[in-house]
């Protein structure tokens, strides 16, 4: 789940504690915990669905709406639809657990052992497609990569796990680590 840079600091004000999201699927689970834009992070309390036309005055407003109208206009939903209530609590704690940061050398290493482990090397590629192409649909980075977008997301959650890359509201960038690790597996090449 993730918020804007202004609904992050709505939310860091004790403004909004409710988030409406018009998902097919949930992409949210109760008890997790997800980050906010720059720092803090929020643990989802409770989720439900609701029709469009049930949520009340109150409950538009701690979603940060002056009223229910305003909500199902910014959702794009009619009346009869059902959207996702999200209600969640802010956290004391100023993030949660960061990636470990490793060495340059121990991120090579881990890059190659991937490599060597796919019937096609693809680190260094999905590292190059996200430096050039920073804040980019997922799914136009899979296709240049030559890959399904579920595959290519898969992917680079793993290189997030190496604190390599950040994801954006549309899209990825390389952290500095991410984008000395590119840099560096760019000088390899012959």
């Amino acid at each position: 789940m993730q918020f804007t840079a202004q609904s992050s600091e709505a939310v860091r004000a004790g403004k909004v504690t409710t988030t409406f999201r018009n998902w097919r699927r949930p992409h949210a689970k109760v008890g997790r915990v997800y980050r906010l834009r720059t720092s803090g992070a929020v643990r989802v309390t409770g989720m439900s669905r609701v029709r469009v036309a049930d949520i009340t005055p109150a409950a538009a407003r701690r979603a940060g709406f002056d009223d229910a109208a305003a909500l199902a206009a910014f959702l794009g939903a009619e009346d009869d639809a059902e959207v996702t209530r999200v209600d969640f609590e802010l956290l004391a704690q100023a993030r949660p657990k960061e990636p470990p940061l490793l060495a340059l050398a121990d991120v090579l290493a881990r890059l190659d052992a991937t490599d060597r482990r796919s019937a096609t090397p693809w680190t260094g590629t999905a590292l190059a497609l996200i430096d050039a192409q920073p804040a980019t649909r997922a799914a136009d980075l899979a296709a240049a990569a030559g890959m399904e977008t579920a595959r290519f997301k898969a992917k680079v959650r793993r290189l997030k796990a190496l604190g390599l890359t950040q994801s954006l509201e549309v899209g990825y960038r390389l952290t500095d680590l991410g984008q000395r690790t590119a840099a560096a597996l760019r000088s390899r090449k012959p």
